[in-house]
């Protein structure tokens, strides 16, 4: 079944397909090259020292040092790789510490998931630290106490070190990589959806503001200061306002296209290939010799019935070039000092039942999990919590995508992982087997969790068993205990006490509609102010964005398929309003009906907007 607007909607099956979907992810080499030596790194120097248990205990640091790897900007970088090993460490030591009592052991977990659930939701890299301390608090529950306490938790710390040394020196080799290329992408999108048919013109919108939110995270929200002026990343993003621009004068072109899209499309493919190696944008972005035609089109546009139309997106992509010569200010958004920024979040939360209840929620299904895992005598039982903690967090998706997604790739690994026992000689063999596929997780986790589970399972299988004394019980422990956990989950997670998304959806998209009634009584104002309406428009498109990323999410949980198809309809709706709001912008008040004043109907629309915002709360 498809939507008005060709996109299609959800059904009782159709959640296992947007499960298993694989999404698009480029590989990044410096990653892979990155994760594959953090990871050999402590395995050779503890086979060459003879001490393959502790090399392993440091390779286990080296992953942790792994997951969160990117190409933040420095300061943020560095924060994405030490937190969460610090975290790490703690939680092995405070895991140690618990270990031996059962109840000590449950009631650590419960506390440790309870911090969990309720800092996860401050920002990503808070989410990605208390989740790596969570996970790595059951860990050293089952650590062995005849080693010193200390000894993990440093070996994991040193473990991460060569992987982190490697991410800072390219980050400062190449501080502005990242943002170029989230900037360059952005550009890229927005020429696909000028030369969108409309047909594909809605997707090729919602990659549009999929890449404006991904440029302005990376280049703004993930930056530990703003950027200063003359900078580089001040002038990316005085890039991107401009790309907002053009953004805002696009549906314009798609409502009084008589012909192809002229030169802009590859005005701004160009521009983005400048961005990307980090040159100016020339002031002729094209050879005139090989757009003398789309030129002439261009000139005909200006000077017919459609020059209304066009005139601004004609304005905005000649301003492609100004950037470089500081003739372009950027508008910045209001920057929060991080320690602002975390309390601020921090009090919001303590504030908001829903968070108090998934905090209370991950608890209890942990608590649960870990009280089975210490009061029975199964192998290798904390993995089955390892499991739950995974599945129950709601950032990391659905719970029965995770359950699907986490059975399937942990049965694929655990024969991957029979394979290597089966097949690799101990000792070099199996590191350059660890290594090789650390690599492959890199280079290819992001695409699928599925894709992710398969490689990691193998991995953990090897690291938790250096020497090859467990033989094939250690794989079968593995794929045993995330069964159970899996169960537990899907029981205490799912059925008994389920995620609560009806009430938050709604609320997401009351907002939107609370954005569009700003937005509209700003451009049917008599003198609209530019910065005003370039807030705007950014919180429109990130507001859009996160409704329609937790639409996605919800996709894959079949409960909630009747209720998605009327909250896509609202979103679709709220989309269409946004592209008249972003024309009328770019033609000026009341020009789209002819007028030089607003229509009564452009002065009532805020107060239908406010009216359908307040019913959506009300629902």
């Amino acid at each position: 079944m498809r939507s008005r607007t060709g996109r299609r909607t959800p059904s009782r099956t159709g959640w296992l397909h947007a499960v298993t979907r694989v999404g698009p992810a480029p590989v990044d080499r410096a990653l892979v090259i990155r994760g594959a030596i953090g990871m050999a790194a402590p395995l050779v120097v503890g086979q060459l020292v003879g001490q393959p248990l502790l090399g392993a205990a440091a390779g286990l640091g080296a992953y942790g040092a792994a997951v969160d790897d990117s190409s933040a900007p420095l300061r943020t970088r560095a924060l994405a790789l030490v937190l969460p090993q610090l975290g790490g460490a703690i939680g092995l030591a405070l895991g140690r510490a618990a270990g031996g009592a059962a109840w000590l052991e449950v009631l650590a977990v419960m506390l440790v998931a309870a911090c969990s659930g309720l800092l996860s939701p401050v920002g990503r890299i808070t989410s990605m630290t208390t989740l790596v301390w969570l996970l790595a608090t059951v860990m050293g529950i089952g650590l062995p106490t005849t080693t010193p306490w200390w000894q993990n938790p440093l070996l994991f710390l040193v473990g991460g070190l060569p992987l982190m040394f490697l991410s800072l020196a390219g980050a400062l080799h190449d501080p502005y990589r990242g943002e170029r290329a989230a900037v360059a992408a952005a550009y890229d999108a927005v020429a696909d959806l000028l030369e969108a048919d409309p047909a594909t013109w809605t997707s090729a919108r919602h990659r549009v503001t999929e890449a404006m939110d991904h440029a302005h995270l990376t280049l703004l929200v993930h930056r530990l200061r703003p950027p200063r002026p003359g900078s580089a990343a001040y002038r990316l993003a005085a890039r991107l306002d401009v790309l907002v621009e053009i953004i805002a004068a696009a549906p314009t072109i798609r409502r009084a296209r008589t012909r192809g899209p002229g030169r802009h499309p590859a005005a701004l493919r160009a521009a983005a290939r400048a961005v990307a190696a980090g040159e100016p944008v020339p002031s002729a972005v094209l050879p005139r010799a090989e757009n003398d035609q789309a030129d002439q089109a261009d000139q005909a546009d200006r000077t017919d019935g459609t020059g209304q139309e066009t005139g601004a997106l004609h304005a905005a992509v000649d301003r492609l070039s100004d950037v470089d010569d500081g003739a372009t200010r950027a508008r910045l958004p209001r920057h929060q000092e991080p320690g602002a920024r975390f309390t601020g979040a921090w009090s919001r939360l303590i504030r908001h039942d829903r968070a108090l209840v998934f905090a209370a929620r991950l608890a209890v299904c942990l608590g649960a999990a870990q009280a089975v895992a210490s009061l029975t005598d199964l192998p290798h039982a904390g993995w089955s919590v390892l499991t739950v903690a995974l599945v129950i967090r709601p950032d990391l998706g659905t719970v029965p995508a995770r359950l699907v997604l986490r059975a399937g790739g942990t049965v694929a690994g655990v024969l991957v992982g029979l394979g290597v026992l089966a097949w690799v000689p101990n000792g070099w063999g199996r590191i350059a087997v660890l290594v090789a596929l650390t690599a492959l997780l890199q280079a290819y986790a992001r695409r699928s969790y599925a894709i992710q589970t398969l490689l990691l399972t193998p991995i953990m299988v090897l690291l938790a068993d250096p020497l090859g004394l467990g033989g094939a019980g250690v794989p079968e422990a593995r794929l045993w205990a995330t069964l159970l956990g899996c169960a537990t989950a899907f029981v205490l997670g799912y059925l008994l006490w389920p995620e609560d998304v009806r009430g938050r959806v709604p609320h997401r998209l009351a907002r939107v509609y609370d954005d569009l009634a700003a937005y509209a009584e700003h451009t049917s104002s008599e003198a609209p102010r530019e910065t005003t309406g370039h807030a705007l428009r950014r919180r429109i498109h990130r507001d859009l964005g996160a409704t329609r990323t937790e639409l996605d999410r919800l996709r894959t949980d079949p409960r909630h398929a009747h209720a998605l198809r009327d909250w896509q309809h609202v979103l679709d709706h709220a989309h269409d309003i946004a592209e008249d709001l972003a024309a009328e912008a770019a033609t000026g008040p009341g020009s789209a009906s002819g007028a030089g004043r607003p229509t009564s109907d452009t002065t009532a629309l805020p107060a239908r907007l406010r009216a359908r915002a307040r019913r959506l709360r009300q629902r």
